[in-house]
């Protein structure tokens, strides 16, 4: 592929090929060099200015991923390249000092953004990207950048506003309000990577859904909602989120027939009693999750209380440089 692209600071984008294309209307990834090292071209489609000022108000940010350069002319953004994410990395098993590592900086750029009044509304593993140099031998293993990555669908939510209406986020990791399309703010980011600590840490995907076993007239979100209520509800914080929501809202009917569900037949499964993760410090990690995904989001951890928890004590911090 021949094609480049010049940026606004002059630096000439060669693209070697083709990394995403879902078609319209989003535009297309592409690996591209600027003559010295790979950078990622990314196409934004809609509202450009918007999610440029975005990246412009997070440059300071630790940990949170930065806009090298744009190419106004095709509406494209330039991102240093980083060879892994979150996702891919859980599947190779790391040892648990580097995912903890991996998280703990993840958090800390997700802290930057809340304490900027910015929702990030699509946290989740794949968004966590890592530059490491992997190897067989565990102790070779370096981890050398974490950024939180994906900014496009972020949004500025002054304090006591709110995004209301949309379910945002990929529903797999997607917070019970969200699901409601009720009120978004920085609590249900925090839920999402309540999501993400479980994954990274057990390799459980609690809200994955084989759509193609599912009976006739069942909903994926509605498997979903469920398990939402089964792993991380309890009464008291279930009221809280219907009342959080507002009896206006259509998804409470929904939330209290799926409650009504469960019984002797149908037992919930809540995360607070699960055993044997096999995850360094157990009770600690549990405890620390647990808080995450509070169904009440007023209840909810904030991502500075989470970063002094116990389970992230002495995790090593890896430099946002």
């Amino acid at each position: 592929m021949a094609e480049s692209y010049t940026g606004s600071t002059g630096t000439v984008y060669a693209v070697e090929k083709v990394l995403q294309d879902k078609g319209p209307p989003h535009g297309r990834v592409f690996l591209a060099r600027d003559g010295r090292r790979p950078v990622v071209l990314k196409e934004i489609a809609q509202v450009w200015d918007l999610r440029r000022d975005m990246y412009a108000r997070t440059i300071d940010s630790p940990h949170v991923r930065k806009l090298l350069d744009t190419v106004p002319a095709h509406k494209i953004f330039v991102f240093e390249y980083l060879n892994e994410d979150l996702l891919k990395l859980t599947w190779k098993k790391l040892p648990s000092p580097i995912l903890r590592s991996i998280l703990k900086a993840g958090l800390r750029g997700l802290a930057s953004l809340h304490e900027k009044d910015i929702v990030h509304t699509d946290v989740k593993a794949d968004n966590f990207l890592v530059q490491i140099a992997l190897d067989d031998d565990p102790s070779n293993i370096r981890l050398e950048k974490v950024e939180l990555g994906d900014l496009e669908d972020s949004a500025p939510i002054p304090n006591g506003q709110s995004l209301v209406g949309a379910q945002l986020g990929n529903d797999m990791w997607r917070s019970p309000e969200a699901h409601a399309m009720g009120p978004i703010k920085t609590p249900s980011d925090m839920f999402s990577f309540g999501i993400v600590c479980l994954f990274a840490m057990t390799q459980v995907l609690p809200f994955a859904v084989d759509v193609d076993k599912l009976e006739a007239g069942i909903e994926k979100p509605v498997v979903i909602m469920e398990r939402q209520l089964s792993y991380f509800a309890d009464e008291d914080t279930l009221e809280g989120l219907l009342k959080y929501l507002g009896e206006s809202n259509q998804f409470v009917q929904l939330f209290r027939v799926l409650k009504s569900g469960f019984g002797d037949h149908q037992p919930r499964r809540p995360f607070a009693l699960w055993q044997g993760l096999d995850v360094e410090n157990e009770d600690a990690f549990r405890d620390l999750v647990v808080k995450l995904t509070n169904f009440d989001p007023t209840k909810r951890f904030t991502a500075s209380q989470a970063l002094q928890h116990e389970w992230f004590r002495d995790v090593r911090d890896i430099s946002s440089t």
